[in-house]
């Protein structure tokens, strides 16, 4: 089997990483419910992933909200703290552009859409002609369908002179290449566990900057295991935003996760380059979005398709020859629109070798 997509979830997992999986899965009681022992070793594993991610991340532990994936995140960012005009791009994952339509339904907002399709330039110039007035700006660092990194710490720049906030959705870039919350000078950043860190399935983060002192409203309320009385969940962070019981064992399968992510550093650029060389030289196979001379500026994933197939069949055509990609439009129309891809295209997307 060739797996190339990596787009969808990092694979294989690390056998470090299973390991630390299946040995909290013995030894997690429930985090932060009880005093004895398992309960204690629990929560010591869920702060341990804490700590990797904020390192890694460039932030504090409290300011690390654990979430069973990057899709909660966002959800939990962008309806608990961006309210009025908001501003996104016309690449975005389902996962930005739902609750942004879903504000805009219930009349909580204003969608405005700046492109994403241009040079870095052209980007920033299209974000500053609607920024003004705007309350939040949310986008993605990177696309899910094309690998394209937007100049993330240029449009935050720019929302910051503007007062906005920003949330950016870094999902696909986690792992990949570098994603610095205080760097980007972003207020959050949301992440995957699963996709570019290679951790367990169902799990991700929202990450607020140290200097980011909003308390934002809830998505879930529940048990926080502090201030049971109150009738609200409390103002502290992470607590906030994480009611219920947390999954410890795969939290920990996270952990060693970052830790290995932060040992072997970003690599995948030479083998992408190939494949987008060898992609182009195939006849009548058409690439989306990609120039093979500019790919610093893209993750290792590709869109293409071949002319006279539709993309799933062409994807079926793959998988049943021990190829694994993605057709279809990759939960992302607003990408696939920009791009101009009808009906949708094949994804190739390269990861870690374990």
């Amino acid at each position: 089997m060739i797996y190339l997509d990596n787009a969808a979830t990092g694979y294989p997992k690390s056998g470090r990483v299973v390991k630390s999986v299946a040995k909290a899965m013995r030894a997690c009681g429930n985090p932060g419910r009880s005093g004895h022992g398992l309960s204690v070793f629990a929560s010591r594993k869920i702060y341990e992933c804490r700590e990797r991610l904020a390192l890694f991340f460039d932030t504090e532990p409290e300011k690390v909200v654990l979430t069973p994936s990057a899709t909660t995140a966002l959800n939990m960012a962008i309806k608990g703290f961006a309210k009025n005009k908001i501003v996104t791009s016309n690449v975005e994952h389902n996962a930005v552009y739902r609750p942004l339509c879903s504000l805009e339904a219930s009349k909580k907002a204003e969608i405005c859409f700046f492109d994403a399709m241009g040079t870095d330039d052209e980007i920033v110039s299209s974000f500053k002609s609607v920024i003004a007035g705007a309350f939040a700006a949310v986008f993605t660092h990177a696309s899910n369908v094309f690998g394209r990194v937007l100049p993330v710490s240029r449009l935050a720049a720019e929302a910051k002179k503007q007062g906005a906030i920003t949330i950016i959705d870094a999902a696909q870039s986690a792992g990949h290449i570098m994603v610095s919350v205080a760097g980007f000078g972003a207020d959050i950043i949301c992440v995957a566990g699963h996709k570019g860190l290679y951790g367990p399935l169902g799990t991700g983060a929202m990450l607020l900057n140290k200097n980011f002192g909003q308390i934002g409203q809830t998505l879930l309320e529940g048990g926080a295991g502090l201030l049971s009385f109150e009738k609200t969940m409390p103002d502290s962070l992470p607590e906030r935003f994480e009611p219920g019981t947390m999954n410890a064992p795969a939290f920990s399968g996270l952990a060693e996760a970052v830790r290995e992510t932060s040992e072997a550093g970003f690599g995948e650029r030479l083998e992408f380059k190939k494949l987008i060389e060898g992609l182009m030289s195939i006849k009548n196979v058409t690439l989306y979005g990609l120039d093979a001379l500019n790919a610093g500026e893209f993750l290792p994933v590709a869109l293409f398709n071949i002319k006279g197939l539709d993309s799933e069949s062409l994807a079926s055509f793959l998988t049943r020859r021990g190829i694994c990609v993605r057709g279809g439009f990759h939960c992302a129309p607003l990408a696939h629109n920009s791009l101009g891809t009808k009906n949708g295209g094949v994804r190739v997307s390269l990861g870690k070798k374990h």
